[in-house]
């Protein structure tokens, strides 16, 4: 058995009427690539945007590494090694994808000195693609933009990578890199969450699936224990 990593325990969070998230269970084990699925609606954003300090739960507990945390902000997220990359773009267009790169590390806490940076900026992006960290984001593609998200959470150094539906503006050659990418990541010992709603996504490349459905956990196992139909049945109840 991999050790846990992260535990979400009796996670709650309620927006006015809205009940988001009541009594969440999630365990993160180190070194695996755990697919988070339900419909939209279904509270997985609510529940990423609580890991990474965005948002703080109503009631529940967050344990890391067996000592319960409370994350306050997403620079108290990166400092604890958790990264998340949204599905939508949040780049700065006018500066180099160095500069947006290097305000990560900024907002960070930490700054290392810029020739550093720059390199080490250059040999990430250049595991997931071949772009310059000189050109500026206006100059590259919604794909591109992509992957320079995932390539700002990988010069952070996480141990927990929360990636949310990654492969919606990829091409194909795009995501197959990106999947060669994320196993690596897993032999590291680094846990990624993929959010996805691609079924064949998830079973290439996960090896334990949690699925909420109307905010709550409904079913957490081993993906070698599930068939696709019987993800979809247990995402929309019937």
């Amino acid at each position: 058995m991999m050790t846990a990593l992260l535990e979400l325990r009796s996670i709650s969070k309620r927006f006015g009427a809205v009940q988001a998230l009541q009594d969440v269970d999630l365990t993160l084990r180190s070194g695996e690539i755990h697919a988070l699925a339900g419909e939209n609606g279904a509270g997985k954003s609510t529940l990423m945007n609580i890991i990474d300090g965005i948002l703080r739960p109503d009631s529940g507990e967050i344990v890391l590494e067996g000592q319960s945390v409370t994350i306050r902000s997403p620079r108290e997220a990166h400092r604890l090694g958790i990264g998340l990359v949204h599905q939508e773009i949040a780049l700065c267009p006018d500066i180099t994808v160095y500069e947006n790169i290097w305000m990560a590390h900024q907002q960070r806490g930490f700054l290392l000195p810029h020739k550093t940076l720059r390199e080490k900026a250059q040999q990430v992006m250049n595991r997931l693609a071949p772009i310059p960290v000189s050109k500026k984001v206006s100059e590259l593609s919604l794909s591109q933009q992509q992957l320079v998200e995932i390539a700002k959470a990988l010069t952070l150094d996480c141990r927990l990578l929360i990636l949310d539906e990654p492969t919606a503006a990829l091409t194909e050659p795009e995501a197959q890199t990106l999947f060669t990418i994320v196993r690596q990541l897993r032999d590291q010992g680094i846990t990624v969450v993929y959010i996805s709603h691609r079924m064949a996504e998830i079973f290439a490349l996960c090896q334990h699936i949690t699925i909420l459905r109307d905010g709550r956990t409904v079913h957490s196992a081993p993906l070698s224990s599930m068939t696709p139909d019987e993800v979809i049945t247990r995402l929309v109840g019937r």
